[in-house]
């Protein structure tokens, strides 16, 4: 509270579930139409968003049952409250200030005028509309004067998220992150005590944490959950098949030098969508990446679209990312840029589907002659090459440069496998995958490594395969 309101400015506070948030954002709220609370004044507003109405009307709640404590609701002179399937304010009829609860939807945001505005649990808003619900809000503010904007919740998954933003520093004058980190024993006390400031407070709250840790312990499949929203880890909650951890890529990333001949890796886009192509140097591990979308539409509309915010518009800001034709990306374009990053390829490798029109925008681009391979993308191709290069990031044979536009496109990629556990890359909404997902750079990565991986021999030999016959 002293770090919230003791400067100007926005503030984040991000602590693991079942700590009080939303009671506190309640009782912040309750502030401002309680004419005894420190926070009220002519006509304030506060406005609690929530990822839906109903999750809104569990804070209106707490916001009734704080003021029930002091005043009487009931007093229809001094107080009006709307409560019904679509409402759910509270006022204090004889200076206006009031509190409204709604629901993480832009379309209804437009129009309001916080004194203060609380954004409850933002890594659980639709994906989709996050970043203009977000706009509608910060818009509003200035209206009143000293208006501020404070963001509760756990950490989302994704570190380019604004609220994941925010608790790194930008465009916050305060910010607090209680969290485990990756390296902390996950069934240990002393560990939840980082993610759970009211442990020591909440006896129902520790006994749960304990049942639950058990419980993890017990069942892999529940321990995503638990490190997410019991850890605060920043993680998905729940169990996916992502095609490589966060921990072992940051693990990995580094600067190798550019030496010996290169292998791309290509994964071409249809109509308007991304297209990508990866190098890969066997002998130093060296892996980077380039991609492309058409111009058509401007790369911050297309980040809103896809739901990423301002991640395409970083990447093209450090160079991984550009622009390329109108409506659709020129191979050739494509070709010849990575020719001028990357040098001359030994091999390029791409699926099989577009092979004719890979081979004539090699031609015009005046690629010098190399082995094409084309490849599967079902689970013997792409099962092969998952296998393959997962257990070379493993075995430190890989080294990404750093890289926004990889390391945003492996957070997005998902396997799907099948009964022999065979693992490839998920399309569409396969596996859990984001339909609006941008993971091409992965695509490519995943080609141009495998393929390096079998050009320099440093696979080991497949085992044999026997037939026995008898009568």
């Amino acid at each position: 509270m002293r770090g919230a309101f003791g400067r100007p400015g926005h503030a984040a506070l991000s602590v693991a579930r079942g700590n009080g948030k939303s009671a506190l954002v309640a009782g912040i709220a309750a502030a401002v139409a309680d004419p005894d609370g420190p926070l009220h004044g002519n006509r304030r507003e506060a406005v609690c968003v929530a990822s839906s109405f109903d999750q809104g009307r569990t804070i209106f709640e707490d916001v009734l049952a704080f003021l029930r404590g002091r005043h009487d609701l009931g007093h229809r002179g001094r107080w009006r409250i709307q409560d019904s399937a679509n409402r759910a304010t509270v006022e204090y009829r004889p200076t206006g200030a009031r509190v409204r609860c709604v629901g993480s939807d832009p379309a209804r945001a437009h129009g309001l005028r916080p004194a203060l505005a609380l954004l409850d649990e933002p890594a659980q808003w639709d994906v989709a509309k996050q970043d203009r619900m977000l706009a509608a809000i910060r818009t509003s503010m200035g209206k009143v004067p000293g208006s501020k904007l404070i963001a509760l919740g756990t950490r989302p998954a994704d570190d380019q998220h604004w609220f994941a933003r925010m608790l790194a520093g930008a465009g916050t004058a305060y910010a607090q992150s209680h969290a485990a980190t990756p390296t902390d024993p996950p069934f240990r006390a002393r560990t939840w005590r980082k993610a759970n400031p009211s442990l020591d407070h909440l006896p129902s709250l520790l006994a749960e944490l304990r049942q639950e840790a058990a419980d993890a312990k017990a069942d892999p499949t529940m321990l995503a959950a638990f490190r997410a929203l019991r850890l605060n880890l920043g993680t998905s909650d729940v169990e996916v098949g992502v095609l490589l951890d966060a921990v072992t890529w940051e693990r990995i990333e580094g600067d190798a030098e550019l030496a010996g001949q290169c292998v791309w890796g290509v994964d071409l886009g249809q109509n308007a969508a991304q297209s990508a192509v990866a190098a890969y140097w066997p002998k130093t591990g060296r892996l980077e990446a380039v991609a492309a979308f058409p111009a058509d539409p401007p790369l911050p509309e297309r980040g809103l679209r896809d739901g990423v915010g301002r991640l395409y518009v970083e990447c093209e800001r450090r160079g991984e990312l550009v622009t390329l034709g109108q409506r659709t990306v020129p191979v050739e374009a494509l070709f010849a840029l990575a020719m001028a990053r990357f040098g001359r390829p030994s091999r390029v490798v791409a699926d099989r589907w577009r092979e004719a029109e890979l081979r004539d925008a090699l031609d015009a681009a005046r690629v010098p002659t190399a082995a094409v391979e084309v490849r599967g993308q079902g689970f013997k191709d792409g099962g092969e090459d998952v296998r393959d290069f997962r257990r070379a990031c493993l075995e430190g044979r890989v080294t990404p440069v750093p890289s926004l536009l990889l390391r945003s496109a492996l957070a997005e990629a998902r396997t799907v496998s099948d009964p022999a556990g065979n693992a490839k890359l998920a399309k569409s909404t396969q596996g859990g995958r984001r339909l609006r997902a941008r993971d091409d750079a992965a695509a490519a990565a995943i080609l141009a490594v495998a393929a390096g991986s079998r050009v320099a021999g440093l696979q080991p030999p497949r085992p044999p395969r026997f037939f026995v016959a008898g009568g």
